[in-house]
């Protein structure tokens, strides 16, 4: 193979010198720089964190050491996790390497964790999974064809779960004809091997089918790996509204409750929006 290409340099220099040089100069223009193109990984990050799925984004830097554009082909992929594969396959790409010129190009992978939790069946949701990818980045090399330039990086991912989110009791004071007011005690469970913040809770909550509390709360907690905390909701019911019956609920001593909204969280990973939809029997505390 390398005695062909030594043989069609030899025709084309050949070749190009009778015709008046142009051809001279045109294989010295080629093959002038030393060495082949060259490829590295400089960062990784994660977009689209979901519940889901998320997406690695590897931006690769290219370097292209001719005097011409080196044309992109493929990539292929294979993700590992302690030596156990979870996803592989590749994409075809599209453009150039301007010449002599270093290009970064930024490579997404989607990791969807329903299949990843198939292969990897020891994982469970809530933990930090370590992983190592191999890649071969393949251009079209001027003759000499198409090049995989092997590439790696190791890292880890989340494979989320979603916080546990309920009412765990309801404290009533100032219970009159008028109505009744008091403090909802809202208890977040974090089931994740990573910390969060709570960054945005929006909540609708429903007491025996009557409308208790409606809002939002920012930047309401900080819930450390595997931590729970209760938060306080100001909370007020009125006869003028629901009738005395909201009276005779607040009386007693408990109640069925439903509570839907969403919650936005962040991780070191990224943002994460939760829907949330639960209903229980809350207990009154005085």
């Amino acid at each position: 193979m390398r005695r062909r290409v030594f043989d069609c340099l030899f025709v084309g220099l050949f070749v190009g010198c009778v015709l008046g040089l142009s051809g001279c100069a045109l294989l010295e223009s080629l093959l002038a720089p030393a060495g082949q193109p060259t490829a590295s990984v400089t960062a990784v990050r994660i977009g689209d964190l979901s519940l889901q799925e998320l997406t690695l984004v590897f931006d690769v830097a290219v370097k292209n050491p001719y005097s011409v554009p080196l044309p992109l082909a493929n990539i292929d992929y294979a993700f590992a996790s302690q030596g156990q594969p979870f996803l592989k396959g590749q994409a075809p790409l599209q453009g150039s390497i301007p010449a002599g010129q270093s290009k970064t190009l930024s490579l997404p992978a989607k990791v969807v964790f329903v299949e990843l939790l198939k292969f990897l069946q020891s994982v469970r949701p809530g933990a930090i999974i370590p992983y190592r990818a191999t890649f071969g980045l393949s251009v079209n090399a001027p003759m000499l064809g198409t090049l995989r330039l092997p590439l790696e990086k190791e890292g880890t991912l989340p494979v989320p779960a979603p916080p546990a989110v309920s009412v765990a009791s309801v404290g009533w004071k100032n219970v009159s004809l008028a109505g009744a007011t008091g403090v909802l005690k809202l208890r977040l469970t974090n089931p994740n091997a990573f910390a969060f913040d709570v960054a945005g809770l929006d909540y609708d909550i429903k007491l025996g089918g009557f409308q208790l509390a409606k809002g939002g709360l920012v930047n309401a907690a900080h819930l450390a790996a595997g931590a729970a905390q209760e938060l306080g909701i100001d909370v007020s019911v009125s006869t003028a509204q629901a009738g005395m019956a909201i009276i005779q609920l607040v009386e007693g001593r408990s109640s069925a409750y439903s509570l839907g909204g969403s919650l936005t969280i962040g991780t070191p990973f990224g943002p994460l929006r939760i829907p949330v939809g639960v209903t229980g029997q809350v207990p009154f505390v005085r």
